[in-house]
């Protein structure tokens, strides 16, 4: 809901491209309210005639109603997607959170893979696909308006791209047999590199944070579900139910059943 009204697109499209060396393009005039998301390389968009830059492992938004032109990357490819999102007229309070924000925003783990999924779409057989296309799009806009208001309101910043892989790496798989060296591998960095970052960042160790987030999963099983503590415990990643119920103890001061019953008698 946007200034009372249900936020939909009419239309959405999403491609991706990589222009070689030197390439331009347009001028063109911008129709769509756009996201342009630059995997590597760089460019230069002129927007009635004043400069932006992207680099690589950026996002940008782009709004309808201006003259464009492109340059791309002199020494190198560029490889960037897009997202068009048409509508014949957009919420005002939308483009005016989207124009605060600063240009470009780093481009995050979770914009990629949301980017990913719009992009698979374009193949997909599901009769849904346009519906999944616009959701997915949607949920694109409202993730580029909250990631880039905590960078500009200062409330927290951008995590480092190896701390998000690891956190993205960790909740995908949370219930398999993890080692710091394992989950530093998929952030592509070294364990005591990664070990600073999230102590910088987060206060925590990955190893810390791992375990937080199984116990955090291990509760909400204990409040949600009627499953045995034993087969939380699995699911969650501990090897024992023992391990599962002193971490549980540690975070809430309860053992399992009692963090179940005191949910379930609504104390």
């Amino acid at each position: 809901m946007v200034d009372g009204e249900c936020f939909w697109p009419e239309k959405v499209s999403v491609g991706e491209v990589v222009y070689p060396p030197g390439g331009t393009f347009g001028p063109r005039q911008q129709r769509n309210l756009q996201l342009v998301m630059v995997r590597s390389g760089h460019l230069t968009v002129w927007i009635d005639g004043m400069p932006r830059t992207a680099t690589a492992n950026t996002v940008g938004v782009l709004f309808p109603g201006h003259e464009e032109r492109f340059a791309f990357a002199e020494e190198s490819e560029t490889w960037y997607s897009w997202l068009h999102v048409f509508r014949p007229q957009f919420p005002e309070t939308l483009l005016h959170r989207l124009n605060q924000l600063p240009w470009p925003l780093p481009l995050s783990p979770a914009m990629s893979d949301l980017t990913r999924e719009a992009l698979a779409l374009r193949q997909s057989p599901l009769p849904t696909a346009t519906e999944l296309l616009k959701s997915l799009a949607v949920q694109m806009l409202w993730r580029y308006i909250g990631e880039g208001e905590l960078q500009m309101n200062g409330t927290t910043a951008p995590l480092d791209l190896a701390v998000e892989h690891a956190r993205r790496f960790i909740s995908v798989h949370l219930t398999e047999p993890l080692t710091l060296d394992t989950i530093a591998a998929a952030a592509a960095v070294s364990p005591a590199h990664l070990i600073r970052l999230f102590r910088a960042q987060l206060n925590t160790t990955p190893m810390n944070y791992l375990w937080e987030r199984r116990v955090a999963m291990g509760i909400e099983l204990l409040l949600q579900t009627g499953l045995g503590v034993g087969e939380i415990a699995n699911s969650c990643g501990f090897q024992t139910s023992q391990h599962f119920s002193r971490r549980v103890r540690q975070a809430t001061g309860l053992t399992p059943l009692e963090v179940r019953e005191q949910s379930w008698q609504g104390r």
